[in-house]
């Protein structure tokens, strides 16, 4: 029956074998018709990163004394060079390593939200009225408050509203937010956590896991907003323009591209983990770059922008180069 009233979608128990973790009884994978994987990673490319990687002192570890979860930590970052769109070119450093991105993942609710409202399952102008248990410390929304959830969208990326996130998270359900990243093939992103403490977490969420992701898994899901497998043109223009409106981290990613760069992106800061995913365009330079870090902010920010500096060069010259020929 399921089957016949949602025939676009598959369902299925979601079970995190490597955490033992039962999201739900039943979770729904959506076919995304026109997407497609990224290629391998390519081997030269991969080696200029990880120069870059090094050049920029984004290849230290964290040790577990100084970490929250007590485990050595490290950075995971993947480049996707989109300068030729048919033919995308892939390079990273660690780009499989799951880190805790923080408030990145924020980005995967954002884009199982536009997914359903381009499905016609809900509009951007639906009701949402905050619930207490949601609402955490300096939020632009407080208990009761009656809003939609194209106002929310925008606070949970603009300022990165944990309340908004929380929000965000009950109207697409975190077990179909995990089915879409599911459909690309991305297991072990799952969104198990909203961005509150386990005392007040739903029922059957306050002991699981927390939510980890890779480079690789941010990049493949950027790659699917450009391509327009998540709700087709309609669906990259609306994730792309919730992206422009992060006021965020403004020392990371975007202090490594020049003025005419237009950068889409999302951050996340929370004690040793920071992180930045972001589509960057500047004329015929277009790419995606995702680095998670297990780095305090302070530390690791100047790092952020020297790295996407020297990327955004040899991207630069490399275009130039093939332009000349």
């Amino acid at each position: 029956m399921l089957s016949l009233l949602f025939p676009a979608m598959v369902f299925f128990t979601m079970v995190e074998t490597s955490g033992g973790l039962v999201l739900g009884p039943e979770t729904n994978i959506p076919r995304l018709k026109d997407f497609q994987p990224l290629p391998e990673s390519d081997t030269g490319f991969s080696e200029i990163i990880a120069r870059f990687v090094r050049e920029s002192g984004l290849d230290e570890r964290t040790p577990p004394e100084q970490n929250p979860d007590e485990h050595e930590e490290w950075s995971s970052i993947c480049v996707v060079d989109l300068s030729n769109k048919e033919n995308p070119r892939v390079g990273g450093w660690e780009e499989k390593n799951f880190v805790y991105p923080a408030s990145a993942y924020k980005l995967y609710v954002l884009g199982e939200a536009i997914r359903q409202v381009t499905e016609g399952e809900r509009s951007l102008e639906d009701p949402v009225v905050v619930k207490e248990h949601n609402v955490r410390s300096h939020s632009r929304l407080s208990p009761g408050q009656a809003t939609t959830l194209s106002e929310v969208l925008r606070l949970m990326m603009m300022y990165s509203d944990n309340t908004a996130a929380n929000e965000a998270i009950d109207v697409v359900d975190r077990r179909r937010a995990s089915g879409l990243l599911r459909a690309m093939g991305c297991r072990g992103s799952d969104i198990t956590r909203k961005f509150l403490s386990r005392t007040l977490e739903d029922d059957g969420y306050s002991t699981v896991p927390g939510t980890t992701s890779s480079a690789l898994h941010f990049a493949t899901f950027l790659w699917a907003v450009e391509t327009g497998a998540i709700g087709g043109g309609r669906g990259r223009g609306l994730i792309k323009g919730y992206m422009s409106f992060t006021a965020t981290g403004k020392r990371r990613i975007t202090a490594g591209v020049p003025e005419s760069a237009t950068v889409y992106h999302k951050t996340g800061t929370w004690n040793t983990f920071t992180s930045d995913v972001a589509l960057v365009e500047d004329g015929d330079v277009k790419y995606i770059i995702c680095i998670l870090t297990a780095l305090r902010s302070e530390k690791v920010e100047p790092r952020i922008g020297s790295f996407t500096q020297k990327l955004h060069e040899y991207l630069s010259l490399r275009k130039k180069s093939k332009s000349n020929q």
